[in-house]
C-alpha cells in the first residue's frame, strides 16, 4: 500500500485486509498476515490498531456496519416486494440470515477470540442494539419477534459455538416456519 496521509484510508485498507486473512486463515488471524496483505510494515499497522484485539474489535465494528446495510437492503426490497406489511424486516432478517455470506463467515472468525473479553464484546452489543428495536418495531408481536430473531441468530452462530449444523432439508424447513411467523 502507497503512505497515504490520509489515516481514515488507512485503517479502512487495514480492516480490508484482515477480512481477507480471515477468510483465508480463520481465526489465526496474525497482526504480520495482515500487514503483509496490506502492504504496510508491521509498526504502520500498529500504529491505527495497536493489538490484535484492538484489530478484531475494530473490523467486529465495520462487519456489524456492513450488515447493517446489507439488512437495509433486503428491507427495502422486502418493501419492494410486498408493500410495508407487518414483519417485513423481520423477513429482511431472515432471507440474510440463510444466505450464505463471506463476510459472515469473517465475523465469526473474528468474534471468536473475543468471546473471553467482555469488555471488547461490551460496544460490539451496544453497536447491534437496533435489532431489538428494529424488530420490536416491525408489527410482530414482542415474543414472536424476538423468537425469530434469537432462531436466526442462533441458527447462524451455530459454526461458531459448535452446534450440530441443520441439513439442507431442515434448514429450509426452520426458514419457512420463522417466515411463517412473520405473517
Amino acid at each position: 500500500m502507497a503512505r497515504t496521509r490520509q489515516p481514515e484510508l488507512t485503517r479502512a485498507a487495514l480492516l480490508d485486509a484482515a477480512l481477507a486473512v480471515l477468510r483465508d486463515h480463520g481465526a489465526a488471524l496474525s497482526l504480520d498476515a495482515v500487514a503483509r496483505a496490506a502492504g504496510v510494515s508491521k509498526g504502520g499497522l500498529l500504529h491505527h490498531y495497536p493489538t490484535r484485539d484492538a484489530l478484531l474489535r475494530a473490523l467486529g465494528f465495520a462487519l456489524i456496519d456492513d450488515f447493517r446495510h446489507k439488512l437495509d437492503a433486503a428491507h427495502a426490497a422486502e418493501l419492494a416486494a410486498h408493500g410495508p406489511a407487518c414483519g417485513a424486516w423481520l423477513r429482511a432478517y431472515i432471507t440474510l440470515t440463510f444466505t450464505p455470506d463471506q463476510d459472515g463467515e469473517a465475523l465469526h472468525a473474528a468474534l471468536a477470540p473475543l468471546a473471553g473479553h467482555p469488555a471488547l464484546l461490551a460496544g460490539l452489543s451496544e453497536a447491534q442494539a437496533f435489532l431489538l428495536t428494529d424488530a420490536e418495531a416491525d408489527g410482530v408481536p414482542p415474543g414472536t419477534a424476538h423468537a425469530i430473531r434469537l432462531a436466526c441468530d442462533g441458527y447462524w452462530m451455530g459454526d461458531l459455538t459448535g452446534l450440530p449444523r441443520l441439513n439442507g432439508t431442515q434448514a429450509q424447513a426452520l426458514r419457512e416456519t420463522l417466515t411463517a411467523w412473520t405473517r
